[in-house]
């Protein structure tokens, strides 16, 4: 078989770099991969750690190279093609997710028709070859409905897209590399791809086979991008001006894109999906929806079919590689299952269920009933009753869903992103603790505070990084000249977390109750250890004493201090905490979690429950909670429908406005 190298220039934009890596090993044959090249361009401590836990995961596969200055992405593509030896090279951006046999396809093709000299697919977002997901679609059900569509179809590529762009040996050997008169980038593949031509290739376009391509994460600025676009344009142009007009003429008459859509019918368009998480909103800094998004997003890479549908949606600023659907078009879809992500959405999520005659399943991340100071506790058992199934995320959720309510459920526990985290920590004393108060008494931040108070007056040399989210607090008055007290207004980007973290060594954290507790977790995957509260999911990870403390007196602040003294009393207790941590967090790589989700999806029979009588009670609580779901739904769909049509110059002022009305509504 033939063997392909696929080279990938890396700058700014580690969470991507992962994925790339992760959805090419997913989606390749892997005796169709010879080599990745992973070409650092000066990146940044946090993006060169995230490269070698990569290269510790996939072995030889994986070449590292470093560039000790910024070179762009020409030159650093040069050099993956000059280390390159393999039949074919793929050259791939960082933020490209390659689909299920996407690059065996492309090679398929060129085997097919040896002219081939480059080949490209339809992307999500590529110029004139973008074919934007359709609703209640991800990337991967988008590559299978062309390759079901158009099998084999090649169209004359009027530009290749550099994004995911396959290059034959032949090709490479006869026309050389990338013109680096294209300094950091654009419009180099587009020259290349004429160079080519030029010496007898073709250059076209696979219709059959469709990438994910978010676009320009690394490239700053659009005043930056739009100054190189004009001298990129000007310089391609004056050499091939003539060709490219003729090239576009016969594009104009055959366009790819055009003929995708026109043959396309509205069924093809419509979403065949298996199974939707329901999310009342896809908001930004809310942990629950960023660990169903995330959930997902693994799952579309290993091509399971499923989505998200939701009620609204804000800003959402992270990474989605689905198109989710609103709750306004349900009537149009038809899953085979509903998973609800909270008390509330099991009430809409039933009647949808109900009317549809499919399973509700219900995805537990918190001990629901100590929500709203415990003044829903009814609604959590009514909900718990209508799921078909339930899993959850932590042994301590799955103990109390069956000695409180009786309900059995399915455990998969929670992951991180180790790849992107993981860090070992190689300081020889403690000098960094970290600690957030999240605004919320049930997270302990009168005891933080106390802590706080408490480290400034025993402990001398320390710095304190506190990230807080009210921006009213009064802070303890620190008199210790050698304590120094960093604070931090968040919200904070997940990236920008884990930095702080992989700069701190101790992470304090004082909460009453945790379903499972994955910031603690993702503090020890980089190499911070975590005293921490007996919020019961925490036990599912921290072994008192092993890889961290475990605090049962968790109302006393001076029970977290004496654990801190102890650390930092004792260097060899340290090293230990310390060598224990990784191997804790290793286990849960998000990874190897996901192969739970997969086991769960496809095998749900396996996991249904015995359908339980609905009391009186239970009637009047539904109806209650479905006209209310309903009358808010409609709010917030109004809400944020008025937040599109305001103008831009005040949609920052009135950014916290909706956001608040948001969570009135929500709570």
């Amino acid at each position: 078989m033939k063997k392909c190298d696929i080279i990938i220039p890396v700058y700014k934009s580690p969470e991507w770099v992962k994925l790339c890596v992760y959805a090419l090993f997913k989606n390749t044959k892997e005796q169709i991969i010879n080599k990745v090249y992973l070409i650092n361009d000066c990146d940044d401590e946090f993006t060169k750690n995230c490269l070698q836990n990569l290269s510790q995961k996939y072995g030889n596969k994986i070449c590292i190279e470093q560039n000790d200055n910024n070179l762009g992405f020409v030159k650093s593509t040069n050099k993956g093609l000059k280390l390159s030896k393999a039949d074919y090279v793929l050259l791939l951006n960082t933020d490209c997710l390659v689909s299920k046999n996407a690059i065996e396809k492309l090679i398929n093709h060129m085997e097919t028709d040896k002219k081939i000299g480059l080949i490209c697919p339809i992307s999500s977002n590529a110029a004139n070859l973008t074919l934007e997901m359709f609703e209640g679609f991800n990337y991967n059900q988008m590559n299978t409905l062309l390759e079901t569509k158009f099998s084999g179809l090649l169209f004359d590529a009027c530009t290749v897209v550099g994004n995911c762009l396959l290059i034959s040996r032949d090709c490479i050997n006869n026309v050389g590399f990338l013109d680096e008169s294209y300094g950091m980038g654009y419009g180099e593949e587009t020259d290349y791809q004429f160079q080519a031509m030029s010496k007898g290739y073709t250059a076209k376009v696979a219709i059959d086979t469709y990438v994910f391509h978010k676009s320009e994460v690394s490239f700053g600025t659009s005043k930056e991008k739009q100054k190189r676009l004009n001298k990129n344009r000007e310089l391609f142009f004056s050499r091939w001006g003539k060709q490219y007009n003729e090239e576009l003429k016969k594009y104009n008459e055959n366009n790819p894109i055009s003929y995708i859509k026109n043959h396309l019918t509205e069924k093809d368009r419509m979403s065949q999906v298996n199974t939707l998480f329901y999310l009342n909103g896809i908001v930004q800094n809310a942990g629950g929806v960023h660990v169903v998004v995330d959930i997902v997003n693994y799952l579309v890479i290993n091509d399971i079919s499923i989505n998200i549908v939701y009620d609204f949606m804000s800003e959402y600023k992270e990474i989605m590689l689905f198109n989710p659907i609103p709750s306004s078009k349900m009537a149009d879809i038809n899953p085979k299952q509903i998973i609800s992500t909270i008390y509330q959405t099991a009430f809409t999520a039933k009647k949808i269920t109900n009317e549809k005659n499919i399973r509700l399943i219900s995805f537990i991340q918190g001990y629901e009933s100590y929500f709203e100071n415990g003044s829903i506790y009814g609604i959590v058992e009514t909900s718990y009753k209508l799921a078909d199934s339930l899993f959850t995320i932590s042994k301590y959720l799955q103990d109390e869903l069956k000695n409180v309510f009786n309900k059995d459920s399915f455990l998969i526990p929670n992951g991180i992103n180790y790849d992107l985290i993981g860090k070992e920590n190689k300081n020889k004393k403690i000098e960094t603790i970290t600690i957030v108060l999240r605004n919320n008494i049930m997270k302990g931040d009168w005891l933080l505070l106390d802590v706080i108070k408490k480290i400034s007056n025993l402990f001398n040399k320390l710095k304190i990084n506190v990230v807080y989210f009210n921006e009213k607090i009064e802070f303890p008055q620190i008199k210790n000249n050698t304590i120094k007290l960093n604070k931090i207004i968040g919200p904070l980007s997940r990236n920008e977390m884990f930095q702080l973290l992989q700069q701190s060594d101790i992470y304090i954290d004082c909460s009453l109750s945790e379903g499972f507790g994955l910031t603690a977790l993702e503090a020890m995957a980089a190499g911070c250890i975590p005293i921490s509260s007996n919020s019961k999911g925490v036990k599912e990870y921290i072994k008192d004493g092993i890889n961290g403390y475990i605090v049962n007196e968790v109302n006393d602040s001076d029970a977290y201090i004496e654990k801190l003294k102890k650390i930092i009393e004792s260097d060899e207790l340290y090293g230990k905490l310390k060598k224990n941590i990784l191997k804790t967090a290793k286990q849960f790589d998000l990874d190897n979690i996901i192969k739970k989700y997969i086991d769960f999806l496809q095998n749900n029979d396996n996991y249904l429950l015995k359908k339980e009588k609905l009391t009186q009670e239970d009637q009047r609580i539904i109806e209650k909670m479905t006209s209310i779901q309903t009358g808010q739904i409609v709010k917030q769909r109004k809400i944020y429908k008025l937040a599109k049509i305001i103008p831009k110059r005040m949609k920052n002022k009135l950014k916290k406005v909706i956001t608040f009305l948001y969570f009135c509504f929500e709570h």
